[in-house]
């Protein structure tokens, strides 16, 4: 699959300045067994040891050199005009912090699924909103309630809105920490009303574990720690009301899947889950402006494409 991404880059009507692959400890090097052009700029950064999801994206946006990033994950696919589309848009609105897109579902063999692909863009607001700039409420209900910027393998970002210290608290849900995060930087993002790109259903896909009810209880964590990013941060005001009775109906839920394993251990690790949460929310909140723990490269102008 990964091959298969790549492929979409190289096929990109603009092409990225760099392209960053983080083999996160494969069993083998990526770099070996992975069929990509030899022109592609691509530069391959294997982990010694596992750092999972959120871990990996910082990593390869720490190592990347360009204004604006891309985070494509590696079993999705760009269409051609993506990036070209996407830079345009942040050009004609130097406000916005990024942009995003629709996009379809593929399924694991690559087949284009209509049906889920509308469906999908329905559940996450996408079908209703209105290509052009988003600010202020409209663009918090889009992107934190609805969760429009539903896979961040469709968006391109401005290095100043990513806030790598909240995505790494991300665990499996780094992509909508790091939707969080661009709209905590900036108050404005432009949508582009076309479907530039396919996600894939896969059984290899992270989301299909979470109807076990112990990686539910696991990911309490990371929920807490976003719903209480947002609570504590004053520009999502208007939002606070919807996101305590989220964060009420959150807490219910993990309790629910906790009492569902019928391990009485499940109690105990639930709460150490959620006060790490909370740990995490107040030093993500503590952290302030948008920064990586070392002193940054000199930004590159282009685009950055990291997978």
């Amino acid at each position: 699959m990964l091959s298969e991404t790549l492929n979409s880059v190289r096929q990109q009507t603009v092409a990225p300045a760099e392209i960053i692959v983080i083999d996160d400890c494969s069993a083998e090097s990526l770099e070996r067994v992975t069929q990509f052009s030899p022109d592609l700029p691509v530069r391959f950064i294997r982990h010694r040891e596992n750092q999972g999801p959120a871990g990996t994206v910082v990593d390869g946006i720490r190592e990347s050199r360009c204004e604006l990033v891309a985070t494509l994950n590696h079993d999705d696919v760009w269409e051609p005009q993506f990036l070209q589309t996407m830079g345009d848009a942040l050009r004609a609105h130097p406000q916005a912090g990024f942009a995003f897109c629709d996009h379809g579902i593929m399924l694991a063999d690559g087949e284009h699924d209509e049906r889920r692909s509308r469906e999908q863009s329905a559940r996450f607001g996408r079908a209703v909103l209105s290509g052009g700039l988003l600010s202020d409420t409209d663009l918090y209900e889009a992107a934190l309630l609805h969760k429009a910027v539903a896979a961040s393998s469709f968006a391109l970002v401005r290095r100043a809105a990513l806030d790598t210290a909240l995505i790494g608290a991300g665990a499996d849900m780094w992509d909508y920490f790091l939707a969080v995060g661009a709209c905590r930087a900036s108050a404005s993002a432009v949508y582009v009303d076309e479907r530039l790109g396919w996600y894939r259903f896969s059984p290899t896909m992270l989301t299909t574990t979470w109807a076990d009810p112990r990686k539910q209880v696991e990911m309490a964590r990371p929920q807490v720690a976003v719903l209480v990013v947002m609570l504590r941060t004053a520009q999502f005001k208007p939002l606070h009301r919807a996101l305590r009775k989220r964060l009420a109906a959150t807490l219910r839920h993990v309790l629910a899947a906790a009492v569902r394993t019928k391990s009485p251990a499940s109690l105990g690790r639930l709460a150490t889950r959620i006060v790490a949460g909370l740990r995490d929310a107040e030093q993500v909140v503590g952290h302030g402006a948008v920064e990586d723990d070392r002193e940054p490269p000199p930004a590159r102008r282009g685009l950055s494409s990291e997978a």
